[in-house]
């Protein structure tokens, strides 16, 4: 589980921030940092959604930590999808707009 340490330190997370948002103790997150323990797959599913990427990622299957490398686009939440969609369709000068509000957005919520 090496991979949820590596996306933890460049998300800026803490162990103690990581454990309360899935409600673990951060005992458990360095357990599972150091392959001490394995996550239940609940665990695992709450880890990647915190940061932002699939469990195949966390799990090594894949090296793209990128959240849509893991999604099945026909089963896509319908917003998401919608978003997608309107983002590919964006100006370059667009997108960056875009991007800089979204991260914006998702820091405030942190």
């Amino acid at each position: 589980m090496n991979n949820i340490k590596k996306l933890r330190v460049k998300r800026n997370i803490t162990q103690v921030d990581l454990a309360n948002k899935i409600k673990v103790k951060q005992e458990t997150i360095s357990a599972y940092e150091s392959n001490k323990a394995l996550p239940s797959a609940d665990a695992l599913v709450k880890i990647a959604d915190y940061l932002n990427t699939s469990t195949d990622y966390l799990l090594g299957r894949i090296d793209d930590d990128s959240p849509l490398s893991g999604f099945n686009f026909k089963e896509m939440n319908p917003k998401t999808y919608k978003m997608i969609n309107n983002f590919i369709m964006l100006k370059d000068k667009e997108k960056d707009d875009v991007l800089w509000y979204s991260e914006a957005i998702r820091k405030r919520e942190n």
